[in-house]
């Protein structure tokens, strides 16, 4: 949904009024299948590529506006978070040098942004989930101020408030239920697009969904996701969740999130589809503008059918068909919203590829699989694929289920080629960009992995928020190389960059993981929890979790000596200390300290909202002078070689 002036339906009369305006749409849609006036024969593809804006401390940076406004590049755009921007690219004709065109137009624009970036200290990275990105990144001030993002936000705080829960399960859990839609700024995607001939839309439209989950599976590049170990793609279960806009008494029932894959193979038209989302899902902004696609066709004109496409933009399934008209002539093309961001250009190019080819080489021996296979399978190896990736197995055209690698290895990668040798594209490219994914395969590193295995290597050595930042320095360099992941070396925790990105504020070093009591606990629980994990704070909450106090070992040691009453019957709240001096979580490092020096405490906790979300001590300021001096030693030796 490109249109920016746009506002919700307040009324009946709205609704009904657009609704007559999409039946329109969808009688000019019947006549031009019927009039044959469709293009044909004539194959384009095209691209957007969504990316991510970073501050020198590899951290979200909110000046995606100031950019774009800068810019002024036609085919750069905002997108929903200020740290995002979005790359259209030209369609090109899909032969040839198409794969090669493709990434240099993406490059152009890219290079655009990137120039400009420099000028506002930000960097350019390309992938499906910052991992960096916390929740002080996930704002309303974050929000890009343009009436369409504001209109879904507000429609999604009007149904849920702010109650509505996300639950991701991996290694990790995120169970939170903060932020509502603006957890859909935190996506970046690939989305490519073909264009498809009429006669063949149903067949090749069912093929998308059946190839998904293999396609997503070696493709797979957000893995974690606010620190949280979560899907290899948790793009594809973040946005579900964070585009829902049902109704809480409509969860459980037959009605289906906007972020959809779908329930059914299409059986007889593509028509179908239209139909199903016009039953499934109610429009949601008004469309003002007159339209009458009918009479337009009817003098000779070929109309736009923009209340379609309108309503069709509000609508995500993840493989999508739309409708467009250039130099005078309408098509069709299918539009793939299943891939990540990144890891780097040649892996996205190499995506590219490799679904393309599968799309253009489907044999005919499967023209009529939907009727050997359920789609509750192809529906299940999406998702499972999104949990896993290439460790998963799949359901096929076969009596039991096949691993990915074997499938991809075996079966898809020969379809592609053959797919890009009928399509005519240059032999040298399309060898080229299928090893990449035959290669990434068979080593089994996608860009899931390169993140998941170096974030687990340095978490052994360093704090979570160092490794987090690791990564994303990592990524970022490798990038700029532009060689594709499964080449790429693990991330290093010198990559984290020099102390003062890394301790700047308290989030990026604090404790997060704590061991909690409740204030009506027995205190001996709390003298446990100490003992067994070697901590010398234990914070208390109350029944509705908010922090109330702290339990220190001199708190212990003050009580026993000055009460030295029978410890076993002491409650948490007759121990606690309260009263304390708490910091937020971007409380500077300088202060923190004068905090910790003037009232003569041991540790800060750190609170959010009445809640506590972690804690520093002065143990954690004796490991900053340790990296703080071996950095000056570093320095030192380093200018001495020099000289």
């Amino acid at each position: 949904m490109g249109e920016k002036d746009v506002k919700l339906i307040q009324s009946a009369d709205e609704k009904g009024q657009f609704i007559q305006q999409l039946f329109e749409d969808l009688k000019a849609f019947k006549l031009l299948l019927n009039q044959e006036k469709l293009e044909k024969n004539n194959a384009r593809i095209g691209a957007e590529l969504e990316v991510n804006l970073l501050n020198d401390a590899y951290e979200p940076v909110p000046v995606g506006l100031d950019i774009y406004k800068k810019l002024k590049r036609a085919r750069v755009k905002t997108e929903y978070a200020r740290f995002n921007l979005e790359i259209n690219s030209k369609p090109t004709r899909f032969t040839g040098k198409c794969l090669s065109r493709l990434g240099e137009d993406l490059a152009r624009e890219l290079y655009a942004i990137e120039k400009a970036a420099k000028q506002h200290e930000a960097n350019v990275l390309l992938t499906g989930i910052v991992p960096t990105i916390g929740k002080q990144d996930i704002s309303y001030e974050m929000l890009t101020p343009e009436p369409r993002y504001k209109a879904l936000h507000n429609l999604r705080k009007e149904i849920h408030g702010d109650n509505y829960e996300y639950n991701i399960r991996g290694i990790d859990q995120l169970a939170t239920r903060d932020n509502l839609m603006l957890f859909a700024g935190c996506m970046t995607s690939f989305q490519v697009h073909l264009q498809i001939n009429p006669e063949e839309l149903k067949d090749k439209y069912n093929w998308a969904q059946m190839i998904s989950g293999p396609l997503l599976a070696c493709c797979t590049n957000s893995p974690l996701f606010l620190g949280k170990r979560l899907w290899q793609e948790t793009r594809i279960a973040l946005f579900e969740q964070a585009a829902d806009t049902r109704k809480p008494s409509e969860f459980g029932s037959n009605e289906n999130s906007r972020v959809y894959f779908g329930d059914k193979w299409v059986e007889d038209s593509i028509l179908e589809l239209f139909q199903e989302d016009i039953s499934f899902f109610e429009p949601l902004f008004a469309y003002t503008k007159s339209n009458e696609s009918c009479k337009e066709l009817e003098s000779g004109k070929i109309p736009n059918l923009d209340a379609w496409n309108y309503y069709n933009g509000s609508i995500y399934r993840w493989n999508r068909v739309c409708y467009g008209v250039l130099n005078n002539k309408p098509s069709l093309r299918i539009e793939n919203r299943i891939l990540p961001s990144g890891p780097s250009m040649e892996d996205m190019i190499a995506n590219a590829a490799f679904w393309l080819g599968m799309m253009n080489g489907m044999p005919d021996k499967y023209k009529d699989f939907h009727k050997r296979i359920a789609f509750s399978e192809a529906k299940n190896n999406f998702f499972k694929a999104a949990r896993l990736g290439l460790d998963v197995q799949f359901d096929w055209l076969r009596k039991k289920p096949v691993p990915a690698h074997e499938l991809i290895l075996k079966e898809l990668i020969p379809i592609a080629t053959e797919g890009l040798k009928q399509a005519k594209v240059d032999k040298g490219e399309a060898d080229h960009y299928l090893s990449i994914i035959r290669e990434r395969v068979s080593s089994r590193k996608t860009g899931a992995h390169w993140i998941s295995d170096s974030y687990t290597c340095l978490t052994q050595k360093a704090t979570k928020e160092d490794a987090l930042r690791a990564v994303t320095a990592g990524m970022l360099s490798r990038q700029v190389a532009n060689t594709p992941v499964h080449t790429w070396s693990p991330a290093q925790i010198e990559e984290a960059g020099p102390w003062k990105n890394r301790f700047k504020s308290l989030r990026r070093f604090m404790t997060t993981s704590l061991f909690k009591v409740k204030e009506d606990d027995i205190a001996t629980l709390a003298l446990h929890l100490m003992n067994w994990k070697n901590v010398g704070h234990i914070p208390v909450e109350n029944s509705e979790g908010n922090f109330v106090g702290l339990i220190t070992r001199n708190s212990v040691i003050d009580f026993v000596v000055n009460r030295g009453s029978d410890f076993e019957k002491v409650k948490v709240n007759e121990i606690m200390l309260q009263d304390l001096i708490t910091v937020t979580p971007d409380t500077h490092l300088d202060s923190a300290i004068d905090l910790i020096l003037h009232n003569k405490v041991s540790c800060l906790p750190v609170v959010e909202e009445s809640r506590i979300v972690g804690i520093v001590t002065d143990h954690d300021f004796v490991i900053i002078t340790n990296s703080l001096v071996g950095e000056m030693f570093k320095k030192t030796l380093d200018d001495q070689r020099k000289n």
